[in-house]
């Protein structure tokens, strides 16, 4: 079945709607590293993605699941991490107690024209060592 040259290139249309060249390589998932311990130095809203910069000054775009109410206008942002303290596109942010999941995170260059960017809230010290551990 052939479609009218009109219909086709309509459809060529809205499957090539992005200047992307066909040999360009899908963006590589990231994950920020040590997220839990201070690992993300400062974060921007950007629509209906997260722009994230790491504390190696690597910025990251997170791509949210669906709208996340009351993103643009927070504060604060909290970044639920893995078992190991990354984060990664399995994690999660949540504002105003409003958990919202991520559908990718990849590394980006640094925005040329980045909004109003957040200082992220420092990590809490690590235990002192000199505390007294539980027998095991």
């Amino acid at each position: 079945m052939s479609l009218p040259g009109r219909c086709k290139s309509s459809l060529d249309r809205l499957l090539n709607r992005s200047a992307v060249p066909a040999n360009a390589a899908p963006a590589q998932a990231a994950r920020i590293p040590f997220a839990n311990r201070g690992g993300i130095y400062s974060w921007a809203v950007d629509s209906r993605t997260l722009l994230i910069q790491g504390r190696n000054r690597q910025w990251y775009k997170a791509t949210l699941f669906s709208p996340c109410f009351n993103l643009t206008t927070a504060a604060a942002v909290g970044f639920k991490t893995n078992a190991s303290g990354s984060f990664d596109k399995f994690g999660s942010i949540v504002v105003r107690r409003q958990r919202c999941h991520l559908t990718s995170l990849v590394a980006i260059p640094p925005p040329a024209n980045t909004p109003k960017v957040h200082k992220a809230a420092e990590a809490p010290p690590p235990a002192a060592a000199d505390s007294p551990q539980p027998p095991h």
